[in-house]
């Protein structure tokens, strides 16, 4: 009987030993740390994140649960080990012996453009006998800015011209042949006849033939995210923000300066050329909001309209058309500025838009992009 009780005494000092040798050591030395493969992407693009344990300790942890909370909008293929709300809540379970990197590779899916952070996981372990639990959180640092997708918009090119007959001698968006200008990296969008092989014999990498342009004068793609109702479409903001990325986009891709205006919860106001001015829009366009908006469209024309300059082609995107507004780009119009209005509507037909009533004088500059 009384072996029985040391023994038992043993097996319960033992027991309580491992427990609170656990519970003070357990999270010594071990890091956590998460990380997406890239630091920026595009609506549509499949990423991984990265989530790397380290133990730097003798003592090895046989059960630890990773937990983490990650966007919703960032669609993990394996969502076996997470549960989906408001957030995709993550719980990944795995055993990490002493001195030991455990890593793990999160496939995704960007559905929806923004900027994702991570900054928080938890941690939780157990005793030799899981009878105990231990909780800890830790700070981590992953960022992900997820661009807006691009539209085709080069079929607007022709409407432009269209509108404009020799929109070639007022706005640069057609190349002068003849004229050569220089050389720059080369895109997948560019043609392999515009490659300059000396330029990129010399440099190492691709690079293409630029052309001066007709005129100079700079391209100005102004974007209202003001609502055309009382409800607020999402998918016509969406579709307004992509038109505008796109549109700057394609003309710096064509080295066209432009400047672009944005009216979201914030005022946007970029100008410049090539890569700079692509990456600056890209962030700024992939974060822009449009729930409270800081000014309308006729705010945002107002503030505008005395920088523009007669040789300027401004690109009005606005789903938002109300009477108000048709006056003040008619205004502008009338000043000697030209305006192409590229209205984002519900149906190709604009059945369903703010735009049924137009004034007349507008009818030759509106461009309705339907079917969103």
């Amino acid at each position: 009987m009384i072996v029985i009780f040391f023994v038992g005494l043993l097996v319960f000092s033992l027991y309580q030993g491992q427990a609170h040798y656990y519970r003070k050591r357990w999270k010594d030395n071990f890091e956590v740390e998460l990380g997406f493969s890239e630091e920026q992407a595009g609506v549509g693009d499949s990423l991984y994140l990265y989530e790397t344990a380290v133990n730097n300790k003798k003592m090895g942890l046989p059960v630890i649960c990773v937990k983490f909370s990650a966007s919703k909008y960032l669609h993990f293929e394996d969502e076996g080990s997470g549960t989906v709300s408001d957030y995709f809540y993550r719980n990944d379970v795995m055993s990490v012996e002493g001195f030991q990197k455990v890593r793990r590779k999160l496939r995704f899916t960007c559905k929806k453009r923004g900027l994702y952070t991570i900054d928080e996981a938890e941690l939780v372990s157990y005793d030799l006998f899981c009878a105990h639990t231990f909780v800890h959180k830790m700070g981590v640092q992953a960022s992900l800015c997820v661009y807006p997708s691009r539209l085709e918009v080069s079929r607007l090119v022709p409407v432009f011209r269209h509108m404009n007959g020799g929109i070639g001698t007022r706005v640069p968006l057609f190349e002068d042949p003849y004229a050569y200008a220089g050389v720059r990296e080369y895109t997948p969008q560019d043609s392999m006849r515009r490659i300059h092989w000396k330029a990129s014999a010399r440099t190492g990498e691709w690079q293409v033939k630029t052309m001066e342009y007709q005129a100079s004068a700079p391209v100005v793609v102004i974007l209202n995210l003001e609502s055309p109702g009382v409800f607020t479409n999402m998918d016509l903001m969406e579709d307004s923000i992509r038109l505008a990325y796109s549109l700057v986009y394609y003309m710096s891709n064509n080295n066209i300066p432009v400047r672009l205006v944005a009216g979201g919860n914030e005022k946007v106001r970029i100008s410049g050329t090539g890569r700079n001015l692509v990456m600056a829009v890209q962030r700024a366009l992939a974060v822009i909001a449009y729930d409270k908006v800081c000014c309308n469209g006729v705010e945002l024309l107002e503030a505008e309209k005395h920088t523009f300059h007669p040789d300027n082609h401004i690109l009005f995107i606005s789903p938002a058309g109300k009477k108000p507004l048709q006056d003040e780009v008619l205004e502008i119009i009338r000043s000697g500025i030209h305006v192409t209005w590229v209205a984002p509507i519900i149906s190709s037909n604009g059945a369903e838009s703010e735009f049924r009533e137009l004034l007349p004088e507008l009818k030759g500059s509106i461009v309705k992009w339907g079917g969103v």
